[in-house]
């Protein structure tokens, strides 16, 4: 029954061809960004020390982060594929990520859906993911699986 629900190459490229071409025109900024920090904190004039701090993102981040929530990859239920695969640091990240197959698109889309995600909580973590290569990583995989049988067109 389990191989009855699984989709074969094809309709698992025409199901997130879309998805993936819509993230592809982040992939310039991604590779320059990242492991640099893509926020600040406002200093503006009349701001003292016992002031709360405002962070100031990157506005290609935040299209990037509102382009990816419209996306079929983002799952609420991230959480258990990260226990499935004893996923605790960006280096696991990082490393189920290079690892994955085409079958395997979902563990992606999984892994952008924490970042996305814990992100409208904390924007702190939207940064990290450019920070620490996870959203590079992430584009680069979903690039060399979809392009095996054939190119995209941006």
């Amino acid at each position: 029954m389990a191989d009855s629900l699984r989709l074969s190459r094809d309709e698992i490229i025409i199901c997130f061809k879309d998805d993936v071409v819509k993230l592809m025109k982040f992939l310039p900024w991604l590779q320059s960004a990242s492991g640099g920090a893509s926020s600040s904190i406002y200093s503006g004039e009349g701001i003292d020390k016992s002031s709360m701090t405002v962070p100031v993102y990157d506005t290609t981040l935040l299209n990037f982060v509102k382009t990816a929530k419209t996306t079929d990859f983002i799952n609420r239920n991230y959480v258990y594929t990260f226990s499935r695969y004893r996923m605790r640091t960006a280096d696991d990240e990082l490393r189920v990520i290079s690892a994955c197959a085409l079958q395997d698109i979902s563990i992606l889309g999984d892994i952008l859906s924490k970042y996305i995600l814990k992100g409208e909580v904390r924007g702190a973590v939207w940064s990290e993911g450019v920070k620490n290569g996870v959203y590079l990583a992430l584009l680069l995989k979903l690039k060399e699986l979809m392009e095996i049988r054939q190119p995209l067109e941006y």
